[in-house]
C-alpha cells in the first residue's frame, strides 16, 4: 500500500535478545538457555498469582533442580522502586548470577532496575536516584550507561513486548506526597536487554483474559503508532504490517478460546516482529505519552491505557493529511483481515474501506470486551487538564505524527476518549 513518495534514509537498527525460544517446554528451555549463558545460580523473580494459584513456578524449580537459588515473589504493579531494591537485595544474598523472570511487564521491567542495583550496589530505594534518565542528560554527553550487568532471561506471561527492549522503567513512591503521583522513571542501561525469552503459549495460558487481550492491545498500540510514525520506512512498515494482522487475529481467537495455544504463540511472535519494526526507525507518539501518565499518575493498568487512548490519537491525528496518510497503513491490514472473513462480531460489520484505522482499533476494543472509555477506568473530565499537563513532559510528546502545541491539544485527545 502506498502512502506517498519514499525517499531514502538512514535508521539506527534494533538489538535483540541473543536467544529467543519460541512454541517450546519453558521448563526444558530455561535449563538450556541457562547452560548457554554457563549460568548456575539462577534467582527467580515470579508472579505471586502463578506461584500461589498454579503449579507452574514448583515446576519449573523442580526443572532446574540445583541451579535455582532462590523464588522472589514480591513485584507489585508499575514496579515501585521499593519492591524493585528488595527484590536486588534478595538476588544478592544467595549471589544470583542471573535472573529468571516469570510473569508480566511489571516483573520484567522491575528485574531489569534489580540488576542494575546489583551493579550499582544499590541497597535503599533512595539509591537508584544516581541512575536513572532525567530529561537533558543527553545535552550533557551520552545519556546511557555501559555498565555491565548479570544475564536475565525473562519467560512473559502477558503480551506487552517489554522484554525485546533495555529501556526500563520503575515508579518512585516516594515522590507522591509532593508529586501528588508516582512518577515514572526511566532506566537506559543497554545491558538490561534480556540475554534470552522463551515464549510459552501454555504459561500465558494462564493470564486472566483481561490482562492478556489488554497486554496484547498494548502491543496493537506499539504496532499503530510505528505505522502512524512519519519516521516509518519500507523495512519497518512492511513488518509492522504483518506483525499487526498476526496479533489481530491472535487476539481474536484468544477471546473465542483462551486455551488456544496456536493463537496464543501467534500473538507471541507477533510481538517479537512488532518490536523489530518499532526499533527501525519509527517513534512512538501521544498514545504512549498519555498512557505513561495515566500508568503512573492514575494507576491505570499499562494494557488498559491504550485501549482508551490509541483510538482517540488515532482520531485526533487524522486531522493531518500526512498522519491520516500514514493511517491507511492500518485501515488496510485490517480490511484485509475482514476479507479473509476474520470481521469480528456480526453486529459490529461494515463496509471494511468506510473505517478509518481509529474506527477499526475502537471495534476490536470492543470485540475483546475491554473498555473503550476514560470514565471506565476511572479518569473523570475534571483530571483531564492534569493529566493534559503532566503529559507534556513526556518525551514521546514530541514524536507525534500531528504536532502537539501544548496542553490544551492533550486535553483534546483526552475529550475524545471520554466518550
Amino acid at each position: 500500500l502506498a502512502v506517498g513518495p519514499v525517499d531514502g534514509g538512514v535508521v539506527d537498527t534494533h538489538a535483540l535478545p541473543a536467544q529467543v525460544y519460541w512454541g517450546r517446554p519453558a521448563k526444558v528451555a530455561l535449563v538450556e538457555a541457562l547452560a548457554k549463558l554457563g549460568k548456575e545460580r539462577a534467582f527467580l523473580m515470579v508472579s505471586s498469582s502463578l506461584r500461589r494459584e498454579t503449579e507452574v513456578v514448583d515446576e519449573l524449580v523442580a526443572a532446574l533442580g540445583g541451579l535455582c537459588v532462590g523464588v522472589w515473589d514480591g513485584m507489585p504493579a508499575h514496579s515501585p522502586r521499593e519492591a524493585v531494591v528488595a527484590a536486588a537485595n534478595a538476588a544478592r544474598a544467595v549471589q544470583a548470577d542471573v535472573i529468571v523472570t516469570l510473569g508480566g511487564g511489571s516483573l520484567t521491567d522491575g528485574a531489569k532496575v534489580a540488576r542494575v542495583a546489583l551493579a550499582e550496589n544499590v541497597t535503599e530505594a533512595a539509591g537508584l536516584d544516581h541512575f536513572k534518565y532525567t530529561p537533558g542528560d543527553e545535552k550533557k554527553g551520552n545519556p546511557l550507561r555501559m555498565t555491565a550487568l548479570i544475564p536475565q532471561i525473562t519467560i512473559p506471561t502477558t503480551l506487552s513486548a517489554g522484554e525485546f527492549s533495555w529501556f526500563a522503567g520503575v515508579t518512585n513512591v516516594a515522590k507522591r506526597a509532593e508529586a501528588g503521583v508516582a512518577p515514572k522513571e526511566t532506566y537506559l542501561y543497554p545491558a538490561a536487554l534480556p540475554s534470552a525469552i522463551i515464549l510459552d503459549p501454555a504459561l500465558a495460558s494462564h493470564t486472566p483474559p483481561e490482562l492478556l487481550l489488554s497486554t496484547g492491545l498494548r502491543s496493537v498500540d506499539h504496532c499503530v503508532e510505528a505505522l502512524g510514525s512519519p519516521l516509518g520506512n519500507p523495512y519497518s512498515d512492511t513488518l509492522l504490517q504483518g506483525a499487526l494482522k498476526l496479533l489481530v487475529r491472535g487476539l481474536r481467537r484468544a477471546k473465542a478460546d483462551s486455551g488456544d495455544l496456536e493463537a496464543l504463540l501467534d500473538c507471541q511472535v507477533a510481538i517479537w516482529q512488532t518490536v523489530q519494526g518499532c526499533q527501525s526507525g519509527p517513534k512512538m507518539g501521544a498514545s504512549h505519552a498519555i498512557g505513561h501518565i495515566l500508568g503512573g499518575a492514575y494507576d491505570v493498568p499499562h494494557g488498559i491505557t491504550s485501549c482508551v487512548t490509541l483510538p482517540a490519537v488515532l482520531e485526533w491525528n487524522a486531522a493531518e493529511p500526512a498522519a491520516a496518510r500514514r493511517q491507511r497503513l492500518v485501515a488496510h491490514v485490517f480490511e484485509g483481515l475482514e476479507a479473509e472473513g476474520l470481521e469480528g462480531e456480526a453486529g459490529q460489520r461494515q463496509q471494511a474501506t468506510s473505517r478509518s484505522a481509529a474506527e477499526h482499533v475502537r471495534s476490536l476494543v470492543h470485540e475483546l470486551g475491554l473498555p473503550t472509555t476514560l470514565g471506565e477506568v476511572g479518569v473523570t473530565p475534571e483530571m483531564f487538564e492534569d493529566c493534559a499537563r503532566r503529559t507534556m513532559q513526556d518525551r514521546l510528546v514530541d514524536t507525534n505524527p500531528r504536532k502537539i502545541s501544548g496542553w490544551e491539544d492533550v486535553k483534546q485527545i483526552l475529550d475524545l476518549a471520554a466518550s
